[in-house]
């Protein structure tokens, strides 16, 4: 049926053919063979391709809709089988050393054979795409449970902003929202900016006309050196404080904490998503010593990690903002 169908579409059984990447024989072969079991001609022949005969036609409209109900049954069958072979993963932001480096790195020595597939996205894109079961599992900042999809909540992380050297406001050890509620912020336009506006909005709680935040077509290292510039503040995660960037000073904004967390679909879950889901539930449950070995704090804790341009905060956790 998949060769007719492909053969009436096209008019033609060269361009079926190539449609479907197979020989032009096969599909001759195969329609006659349907002719001569039918005892008529289904399609006539002439120079410059193919029509349906009445016949045909008639043919088509009875047994098309259900051989594209077995087309849909077997991609379905293939989507389930190939659950067992790779996880679609939508990540908010770059793979960047920290939590999901480990992770993904931890779930490939656990399930060598399982490939993973990954795209990056905003919040509300990955969510969407997970309703869509276009992706298996979606990591995102700040989401609650809704219709449609349930969340489990992995990890969090603090907050910093950061400011050239010599800032005023490096010389705090830890700053509140207060204290930047005058500044001028830059974020760039990837999905990682525009959520960075966002939280920047609800937390600076200020009105609108006095805030100062700017988008800029830059990559999130673009950004950087245009703060070290001095050209604005930005805020950012536990990845960039951990190594430093030249030129830049991080400090930690007491309170602020975000919170990550897997986007999936309600219900049973394949084996493979179950196992990567009960991965970073152990890992975000580790004792206090795991993350003393890192040199990071508890997002929890009010202790301030020595932070500077050059050593930097260690952390294990992705920049995400930016």
């Amino acid at each position: 049926m998949r060769y007719i169908i492909a053969a009436a579409e096209c008019g033609s059984f060269r361009r079926a053919a190539q449609d479907l990447g197979v020989e032009q024989s096969a599909i001759s072969r195969r329609i006659r063979d349907v002719e001569d079991e039918i005892g008529a001609q289904l399609f006539r022949r002439h120079p410059a391709g193919v029509d349906l005969t009445d016949i045909g036609k008639q043919f088509l409209h009875q047994a098309a809709p259900g051989a594209r109900q077995i087309g849909s049954a077997l991609d379905g069958a293939r989507t389930v089988a190939n659950r067992g072979r790779h996880l679609r993963i939508g990540v908010f932001g770059p793979l960047t050393m920290g939590f999901l480096s480990e992770l993904f790195g931890a779930f490939r020595g656990d399930r060598p054979g399982v490939k993973l597939r990954f795209s990056e996205g905003s919040c509300p894109e990955l969510i969407a795409a997970v309703r869509r079961g276009q992706l298996d599992v979606g990591i995102v900042a700040e989401v609650l449970p809704a219709k449609g999809f349930d969340v489990t909540q992995l990890w969090a992380e603090p907050v910093y902003v950061a400011m050239p050297d010599g800032d005023p406001l490096a010389d705090q050890k830890a700053l509140r929202w207060e204290d930047l509620r005058d500044r001028h912020f830059v974020v760039t336009d990837l999905p990682t900016g525009v959520f960075a506006k966002d939280y920047l909005m609800r937390n600076l709680q200020t009105s609108p006309g006095d805030l100062r935040i700017e988008q800029l077509s830059v990559t999130r290292e673009s950004l950087m050196q245009i703060v070290a510039h001095g050209d604005g503040v930005t805020i950012a995660g536990s990845a960039h404080v951990r190594y430093g960037v030249p030129g830049i000073t991080f400090r930690l904004i007491e309170d602020a904490v975000l919170r990550y967390g897997a986007v999936h679909p309600r219900g049973a879950l394949h084996r493979n998503l179950e196992r990567l889901l009960a991965l970073a539930k152990s890992f975000s449950e580790r004792d206090d010593a795991w993350f003393a070995r890192q040199r990071l704090m508890r997002p929890e804790h009010r202790r301030v990690p020595h932070v500077d341009c050059h050593g930097g905060a260690r952390g294990r956790t992705p920049d995400r903002l930016q």
